[in-house]
Protein backbone atom coordinates (compact mmCIF):
# COMPACT_ATOMS: atom_id res chain seq x y z
CA UNK A 1 0.00 0.00 0.00
CA UNK A 2 2.96 2.22 1.04
CA UNK A 3 4.52 1.65 -2.64
CA UNK A 4 1.26 2.36 -4.31
CA UNK A 5 0.96 5.46 -2.39
CA UNK A 6 4.45 6.75 -3.27
CA UNK A 7 3.69 6.04 -6.61
CA UNK A 8 0.75 7.97 -6.76
CA UNK A 9 2.48 10.66 -5.30
CA UNK A 10 5.13 10.89 -7.67
CA UNK A 11 2.76 10.68 -10.55
CA UNK A 12 0.98 14.00 -9.16
CA UNK A 13 4.22 15.37 -8.47
CA UNK A 14 5.42 14.59 -11.79
CA UNK A 15 2.02 15.91 -13.69
CA UNK A 16 2.55 19.17 -12.07
CA UNK A 17 5.81 19.85 -13.19
CA UNK A 18 4.62 19.79 -16.69
CA UNK A 19 1.55 21.38 -15.75
CA UNK A 20 4.37 24.62 -14.61
CA UNK A 21 6.35 23.90 -18.16
CA UNK A 22 3.53 23.93 -20.56
CA UNK A 23 2.44 26.92 -18.83
CA UNK A 24 5.58 28.64 -19.15
CA UNK A 25 5.54 27.68 -22.88
CA UNK A 26 1.95 30.18 -23.42
CA UNK A 27 3.66 33.11 -21.70
CA UNK A 28 3.72 36.12 -24.14
CA UNK A 29 6.29 37.57 -22.00
CA UNK A 30 8.34 36.66 -18.73
CA UNK A 31 6.36 35.99 -15.75
CA UNK A 32 6.34 36.59 -11.81
CA UNK A 33 6.32 33.94 -9.54
CA UNK A 34 3.09 35.33 -7.87
CA UNK A 35 1.14 35.42 -11.36
CA UNK A 36 1.65 32.01 -12.49
CA UNK A 37 1.12 30.71 -9.15
CA UNK A 38 -2.34 32.56 -9.39
CA UNK A 39 -2.86 31.52 -12.57
CA UNK A 40 -1.75 27.90 -12.06
CA UNK A 41 -3.79 27.54 -8.78
CA UNK A 42 -0.92 26.83 -7.03
CA UNK A 43 0.66 27.92 -4.35
CA UNK A 44 3.93 30.33 -4.11
CA UNK A 45 6.53 28.51 -2.49
CA UNK A 46 5.35 24.44 -4.46
CA UNK A 47 5.57 26.61 -7.56
CA UNK A 48 8.98 27.55 -6.56
CA UNK A 49 10.00 24.34 -6.05
CA UNK A 50 9.08 23.57 -9.37
CA UNK A 51 11.03 26.42 -11.01
CA UNK A 52 14.17 26.12 -8.90
CA UNK A 53 13.95 22.09 -10.55
CA UNK A 54 13.82 23.37 -14.06
CA UNK A 55 16.17 26.26 -13.46
CA UNK A 56 18.72 23.99 -12.44
CA UNK A 57 17.93 21.58 -15.38
CA UNK A 58 18.28 24.41 -17.81
CA UNK A 59 15.10 24.75 -19.15
CA UNK A 60 14.12 28.00 -17.67
CA UNK A 61 16.17 31.73 -16.78
CA UNK A 62 15.34 34.04 -14.05
CA UNK A 63 15.41 37.46 -14.66
CA UNK A 64 17.97 39.14 -12.44
CA UNK A 65 16.56 42.64 -11.94
CA UNK A 66 12.77 41.75 -12.03
CA UNK A 67 13.32 37.91 -11.15
CA UNK A 68 10.60 37.05 -13.50
CA UNK A 69 10.78 33.82 -15.29
CA UNK A 70 10.68 32.53 -19.03
CA UNK A 71 11.54 29.46 -20.66
CA UNK A 72 14.97 29.51 -22.85
CA UNK A 73 15.86 26.94 -25.83
CA UNK A 74 16.61 23.92 -24.31
CA UNK A 75 13.25 22.50 -25.17
CA UNK A 76 13.55 23.32 -28.83
CA UNK A 77 17.25 21.83 -28.73
CA UNK A 78 15.31 18.34 -27.58
CA UNK A 79 12.49 18.65 -30.31
CA UNK A 80 15.30 19.15 -33.25
CA UNK A 81 16.38 15.74 -31.29
CA UNK A 82 13.04 14.20 -31.19
CA UNK A 83 12.85 15.40 -35.43
CA UNK A 84 16.00 14.04 -36.21
CA UNK A 85 15.36 9.96 -34.50
CA UNK A 86 11.66 9.58 -35.78
CA UNK A 87 10.30 9.71 -39.23
CA UNK A 88 6.43 10.54 -39.52
CA UNK A 89 5.97 6.81 -41.01
CA UNK A 90 7.69 5.11 -37.86
CA UNK A 91 5.41 7.52 -35.58
CA UNK A 92 2.27 6.82 -37.85
CA UNK A 93 2.52 3.57 -39.10
CA UNK A 94 0.07 2.02 -35.92
CA UNK A 95 -2.64 4.95 -37.88
CA UNK A 96 -2.22 3.04 -41.53
CA UNK A 97 -2.49 0.15 -39.89
CA UNK A 98 -5.51 0.97 -38.11
CA UNK A 99 -7.33 2.19 -40.94
CA UNK A 100 -6.66 -0.75 -43.43
CA UNK A 101 -8.43 -2.47 -41.33
CA UNK A 102 -11.64 -0.48 -40.31
CA UNK A 103 -12.00 -0.49 -44.28
CA UNK A 104 -10.08 -3.87 -45.14
CA UNK A 105 -8.37 -2.32 -47.99
CA UNK A 106 -4.94 -1.35 -48.69
CA UNK A 107 -4.08 1.84 -46.68
CA UNK A 108 -1.32 3.96 -47.25
CA UNK A 109 0.78 7.14 -45.89
CA UNK A 110 2.10 10.00 -48.19
CA UNK A 111 3.62 13.17 -47.94
CA UNK A 112 4.60 15.92 -50.05
CA UNK A 113 8.07 15.91 -51.91
CA UNK A 114 9.27 18.05 -54.40
CA UNK A 115 5.81 18.94 -55.46
CA UNK A 116 4.41 15.32 -56.27
CA UNK A 117 3.47 12.91 -53.13
CA UNK A 118 5.32 10.29 -52.24
CA UNK A 119 4.11 6.81 -50.38
CA UNK A 120 6.20 6.37 -47.39
CA UNK A 121 4.27 4.01 -45.54
CA UNK A 122 1.33 1.20 -46.32
CA UNK A 123 -0.16 -2.33 -45.17
CA UNK A 124 -1.67 -4.40 -48.18
CA UNK A 125 -5.75 -4.90 -48.11
CA UNK A 126 -7.51 -7.77 -46.63
CA UNK A 127 -7.27 -11.15 -48.53
CA UNK A 128 -9.71 -10.24 -51.33
CA UNK A 129 -9.39 -9.68 -55.26
CA UNK A 130 -8.50 -6.59 -56.66
CA UNK A 131 -6.37 -5.17 -53.91
CA UNK A 132 -5.15 -1.59 -54.78
CA UNK A 133 -1.25 -0.68 -52.79
CA UNK A 134 1.07 1.82 -53.65
CA UNK A 135 4.35 0.74 -53.24
CA UNK A 136 6.61 3.01 -50.61
CA UNK A 137 8.63 5.61 -52.42
CA UNK A 138 6.02 5.65 -55.08
CA UNK A 139 5.09 9.54 -56.73
CA UNK A 140 1.82 10.51 -57.82
CA UNK A 141 0.64 14.08 -58.93
CA UNK A 142 -0.98 15.87 -56.50
CA UNK A 143 -4.02 17.43 -58.28
CA UNK A 144 -6.05 14.07 -59.10
CA UNK A 145 -4.95 12.31 -55.53
CA UNK A 146 -6.68 12.61 -52.52
CA UNK A 147 -3.80 12.76 -50.12
CA UNK A 148 -2.70 16.03 -53.17
CA UNK A 149 -5.28 17.51 -52.59
CA UNK A 150 -5.21 17.65 -49.00
CA UNK A 151 -1.64 19.08 -49.60
CA UNK A 152 -2.93 21.89 -51.72
CA UNK A 153 -4.76 23.50 -48.66
CA UNK A 154 -1.67 24.78 -47.27
CA UNK A 155 -0.60 26.20 -50.77
CA UNK A 156 -1.23 29.82 -51.31
CA UNK A 157 -2.75 30.86 -54.69
CA UNK A 158 0.94 31.89 -55.71
CA UNK A 159 1.93 28.37 -54.91
CA UNK A 160 -0.33 26.96 -56.43
CA UNK A 161 0.15 28.41 -59.77
CA UNK A 162 3.85 28.00 -59.55
CA UNK A 163 2.71 24.21 -59.11
CA UNK A 164 0.84 23.43 -62.01
CA UNK A 165 3.09 25.86 -64.23
CA UNK A 166 6.14 23.64 -63.62
CA UNK A 167 4.32 20.48 -63.45
CA UNK A 168 1.23 20.59 -65.36
CA UNK A 169 -2.32 18.74 -64.69
CA UNK A 170 -2.24 15.42 -67.15
CA UNK A 171 -5.09 13.61 -67.67
CA UNK A 172 -4.93 9.95 -66.72
CA UNK A 173 -8.92 9.70 -67.00
CA UNK A 174 -11.89 11.61 -68.19
CA UNK A 175 -11.94 12.45 -64.46
CA UNK A 176 -8.94 13.83 -63.76
CA UNK A 177 -8.98 17.82 -63.42
CA UNK A 178 -7.41 20.01 -65.92
CA UNK A 179 -8.08 23.24 -65.31
CA UNK A 180 -7.10 25.23 -62.10
CA UNK A 181 -10.86 26.87 -61.89
CA UNK A 182 -12.38 23.08 -61.31
CA UNK A 183 -9.35 21.99 -59.37
CA UNK A 184 -9.66 25.11 -56.92
CA UNK A 185 -13.61 24.29 -56.69
CA UNK A 186 -13.23 20.55 -55.09
CA UNK A 187 -10.51 21.95 -53.06
CA UNK A 188 -13.03 24.81 -51.78
CA UNK A 189 -15.34 21.43 -50.75
CA UNK A 190 -12.61 19.64 -49.43
CA UNK A 191 -11.26 22.46 -46.78
CA UNK A 192 -15.02 22.38 -45.80
CA UNK A 193 -15.16 18.92 -45.76
CA UNK A 194 -11.97 17.70 -44.40
CA UNK A 195 -11.59 15.20 -46.58
CA UNK A 196 -10.65 14.26 -50.10
CA UNK A 197 -11.37 11.88 -52.83
CA UNK A 198 -9.78 10.51 -56.04
CA UNK A 199 -12.92 9.40 -57.70
CA UNK A 200 -10.97 7.57 -60.58
CA UNK A 201 -8.78 10.46 -61.27
CA UNK A 202 -5.78 8.20 -61.76
CA UNK A 203 -7.32 5.36 -62.91
CA UNK A 204 -10.71 4.08 -64.00
CA UNK A 205 -12.42 1.79 -61.57
CA UNK A 206 -9.80 2.59 -58.25
CA UNK A 207 -11.31 5.08 -55.76
CA UNK A 208 -9.15 6.37 -53.05
CA UNK A 209 -10.44 8.20 -49.49
CA UNK A 210 -7.69 10.48 -48.02
CA UNK A 211 -7.78 12.65 -44.04
CA UNK A 212 -5.21 15.29 -43.13
CA UNK A 213 -2.63 14.27 -40.66
CA UNK A 214 -1.36 17.38 -39.08
CA UNK A 215 1.57 18.16 -37.21
CA UNK A 216 2.73 20.13 -33.66
CA UNK A 217 2.19 23.56 -35.58
CA UNK A 218 -1.64 22.82 -37.43
CA UNK A 219 -0.14 22.23 -40.39
CA UNK A 220 -1.34 19.19 -42.81
CA UNK A 221 1.71 17.41 -43.23
CA UNK A 222 1.00 13.87 -44.34
CA UNK A 223 -2.04 12.05 -45.55
CA UNK A 224 -3.74 8.72 -44.72
CA UNK A 225 -5.94 6.71 -47.31
CA UNK A 226 -6.92 3.96 -48.55
CA UNK A 227 -7.73 2.36 -51.75
CA UNK A 228 -10.04 0.15 -53.37
CA UNK A 229 -12.32 -0.67 -56.58
CA UNK A 230 -15.02 1.52 -56.77
CA UNK A 231 -17.47 -1.29 -55.70
CA UNK A 232 -15.75 -1.52 -53.01
CA UNK A 233 -15.17 1.76 -51.98
CA UNK A 234 -18.73 3.10 -52.34
CA UNK A 235 -20.85 6.31 -51.07
CA UNK A 236 -22.58 4.21 -47.86
CA UNK A 237 -18.92 2.26 -47.07
CA UNK A 238 -17.68 5.95 -46.90
CA UNK A 239 -20.70 7.33 -44.87
CA UNK A 240 -20.36 4.47 -42.38
CA UNK A 241 -16.55 4.45 -41.98
CA UNK A 242 -15.33 8.44 -42.30
CA UNK A 243 -16.53 9.20 -38.81
CA UNK A 244 -13.93 6.45 -37.03
CA UNK A 245 -11.51 7.11 -40.18
CA UNK A 246 -11.37 10.74 -39.13
CA UNK A 247 -10.72 10.20 -35.23
CA UNK A 248 -7.85 8.04 -36.01
CA UNK A 249 -6.73 11.24 -38.36
CA UNK A 250 -7.00 12.78 -35.34
CA UNK A 251 -5.62 10.81 -32.90
CA UNK A 252 -2.20 10.25 -35.44
CA UNK A 253 -1.94 14.12 -35.44
CA UNK A 254 -1.73 14.35 -31.48
CA UNK A 255 1.21 12.05 -32.33
CA UNK A 256 2.73 14.17 -33.77
CA UNK A 257 1.93 17.24 -31.80
CA UNK A 258 -1.26 19.12 -32.93
CA UNK A 259 -3.21 19.78 -30.06
CA UNK A 260 -6.68 21.80 -32.13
Amino acid sequence: MQKEANAASTNQTAEKLLQVLEALVYQNSPVKLVDLARELGMNTSTLYRFLTALQNRGYITQQEESGKYALNFKLCYLAEQVKKRSSAAGILHPAVVEAGDLFQESAHLAQEERQRIVYVDNVAGASQMLTIRQYIGKTAPMHCTGVGKLLLLEYSDDELERLLAEQGMPRYTEHTHTTKASLCRELEQVRAQGYAFDNEECEIGVRCLAVPVRDYTGKIVAGLSVSGPTARITDAVVQEKLPQFLDIARRASRDLGYTG
